[in-house]
């Protein structure tokens, strides 16, 4: 034998506005307070209406949010680069100004396929010390990853110290042949310190030719060639 069994769904019991109307009064009467002045099915309609003006209301300041959020994915930053030197001087640094309220997520440098470091120096300054000439690229991405490339040509980089190509002697000198492509020999910062403590300066140097001369030493000496942007060639001149 085969038994059905129907559950009704269960509804929430409803009361009209009369016998609502009713209760209130018997509640008033019963508290003995004065009877409610404003009809109950008033007070049901201004609730209803109510509920349906905060709804309009969150929806509408949903939307001006999402139209926010939305903006704010399509700002771009805006920067400057500038040269904390002159023309004339050797290893130019870089001063990078973003000029925007949103956070910034990287910024980066790249000469020739080479990264250049960066360095933070403040709020929404940054620093860049190229290390080689060339094309460098500057991009400046914001947290929303909105990306803003600028380029600047690179010169006066210098960071190889002098050569020396070739050398001769005699008796009484040893004449050294220099080479710098970069800043140029800072002949007059030429010296040698013997070990002995003492500093030897050069009898003579020849800008034209490259050449600078010592007296033949007595003792190994030290010898130190600069050029203008500091980078020095360190040698060792034993004495046979």
């Amino acid at each position: 034998m085969l038994f059905m069994i129907r559950f009704k769904k269960s509804t929430e019991p409803q009361l009209d506005i009369d016998n609502a109307n009713k209760i209130l009064e018997n509640i008033f009467a019963a508290n003995q307070a004065e009877p409610n002045t404003i009809p109950l099915d008033v007070l049901a309609a201004y609730s209803h209406y109510r509920k349906k003006r905060f709804s309009l209301q969150k929806i509408v300041i949903i939307a001006m949010v999402l139209f926010l959020l939305l903006a704010f994915l399509f700002i771009v930053p805006s920067f400057t680069i500038h040269s904390e030197t002159k023309n004339s001087e050797v290893n130019p640094v870089y001063h990078v100004s973003v000029d925007t309220f949103m956070p910034v997520q990287r910024v980066t440098a790249i000469i020739d396929g080479h990264n250049i470091p960066v360095y933070e120096v403040d709020s929404h300054i940054y620093s860049i010390e190229p290390h080689i000439n060339g094309h460098m690229k500057v991009a400046v991405t914001l947290i929303n990853h909105q990306t803003v490339t600028h380029f600047v040509d690179v010169e006066n980089v210098d960071v190889e110290a002098p050569l020396v190509v070739s050398s001769n002697m005699d008796s009484e000198n040893v004449c050294l042949y220099l080479s710098d492509t970069g800043s140029g020999i800072n002949y007059k910062e030429i010296k040698a310190v013997g070990l002995s403590g003492q500093e030897i300066l050069p009898v003579s140097f020849d800008e034209s030719s490259e050449c600078v001369v010592f007296s033949y030493p007595k003792e190994t000496l030290n010898v130190y060639i600069p050029d203008n942007a500091d980078n020095t060639l360190h040698l060792i001149l034993t004495v046979k």
